[in-house]
């Protein structure tokens, strides 16, 4: 019988990338950039420079280092999916690789990947703390832009551009947000930077009727 997720009982070299040099000091330092920007949607973090196996961003891949561990599988989008990833997240997190969207508690994407966000785990009415988060590598974040965000952390609006994010995003976000207290948290990454979209934040173009 096969497991659902990969073990990372034996880890390979092939690619491996160096992790925090300070576990405790910079996974900590990650973790409060990335509550702040879940705090106050739209608002763009700086993480520290940080090689990052190919082709994950800098960002992304400090996200990983600082929230994955034993306990939280992830899914990989094909796109995102190399020997360098898998072997530094096994190594450094010690996380199971997902062969589902549904079995996972963390996943990697692209703005341009397809995934559908109904895929992930949504949780439950009575654990919506279970659902998944999704980390997203987009083209560029910008606190100024066409997308007004509107919802908890946000004064009356907040407008940024996120490049990739199209009409179909658009409507993905809009069902994940109606289903709230279910559905998944957005970090958004770019480089060295975050940005992050909770499913209580509300996504809509400037000058689109509500």
């Amino acid at each position: 019988m096969s497991t659902t997720v990969q073990s990372p009982a034996v880890v390979a070299l092939e690619g491996l990338c160096d992790g925090f040099s300070d576990v405790t000091y910079q996974s900590q330092e990650v973790f409060r950039q990335v509550l702040a920007a879940m705090a106050e949607p739209g608002t763009r973090h700086d993480l520290a420079q940080l090689a990052a196996p190919g082709p994950l961003s800098p960002a992304a891949y400090q996200v990983c280092l600082a929230l994955l561990d034993q306990e939280t599988p992830v899914w990989l989008e094909p796109d995102l999916t190399s020997a360098a990833v898998i072997n530094s997240l096994r190594f450094h997190c010690g996380c199971g690789i997902a062969a589902l969207p549904d079995q996972a508690l963390f996943a990697l994407v692209t703005a341009q990947g397809g995934c559908s966000l109904s895929a992930f785990n949504q949780g439950s009415f009575e654990y919506p703390d279970r659902s998944a988060t999704v980390i997203v590598e987009v083209n560029a974040l910008e606190e100024a832009g066409e997308l007004v965000l509107e919802g908890p952390g946000i004064p009356q609006q907040r407008c940024v551009h996120i490049a990739g994010f199209d009409t179909g995003w658009l409507q993905q976000l809009a069902d994940n947000q109606a289903g709230f207290p279910c559905g998944v948290d957005l970090i958004l990454t770019c480089g060295r930077q975050v940005m992050a979209l909770p499913r209580t934040t509300r996504v809509s173009l400037e000058g689109q009727e509500k």
